[in-house]
């Protein structure tokens, strides 16, 4: 059997209960428009199954609990949305900051690359940049492998004492320029 026989037994409930079913929501969800939200979807939801209801008790007890498990529902689904918001503005905020810390890592490294002497810089920058083994490079330049091994060495020095506190951000942007390099060649 219907909860309700007719529309104009649910417009008298709506209109008997309303105003102290959103009383009673705003004790949980402090706010009036959340309140009148609850209230009507808890309404709206009674209609839309009223065919299929079965109230054990009596309708202003049903309607109370309904109210509360729809303003606890709701206030759930507001810590939700709410976490959600602070990860993404934590999330931008630490993505803005790690963008400036890259800007000033990159600075800093281009730095040290120039205080290298032009011999060593350019065997760096082949190892590096142009991912050649040492034996290459000691081919290119016509050097020994043992030099080219001493040189960086000595450029790896000299960049870890001036971007010692980068380090992590120095690893981060050499496999963006990597796979950057990589999805040139795809």
């Amino acid at each position: 059997m219907a909860l309700f026989q007719d529309s104009t037994q649910f417009e008298m409930a709506y209109k008997q209960y309303f105003s102290m079913l959103v009383g009673f929501a705003f004790q949980y969800v402090e706010d009036s428009d959340e309140a009148e939200d609850v209230v009507q979807e808890v309404f709206s939801n009674i209609w839309n199954q009223s065919d299929h209801l079965e109230v054990k008790t009596n309708l202003k007890s049903y309607l109370f609990g309904a109210v509360r498990n729809a303003s606890l529902n709701r206030l759930r689904h507001l810590k939700v949305v709410d976490s959600y918001a602070q990860a993404t503005m934590q999330m931008e905020e630490s993505d803005q900051t790690t963008f400036m810390e890259m800007d000033e890592l990159q600075e800093k490294f281009e730095a040290a690359l120039q205080q290298l002497p032009e011999k060593r810089r350019q065997i760096f920058e082949l190892s590096r940049f142009e991912e050649k083994k040492y034996h290459e490079i000691a081919e290119e330049l016509d050097i020994s492998i043992k030099t080219v091994e001493t040189q960086m060495s000595r450029a790896l020095k000299v960049m870890r004492e001036v971007l010692g506190s980068y380090l992590v951000y120095l690893i981060i942007f050499t496999m963006i320029m990597l796979l950057e390099g990589c999805r040139g060649k795809i």
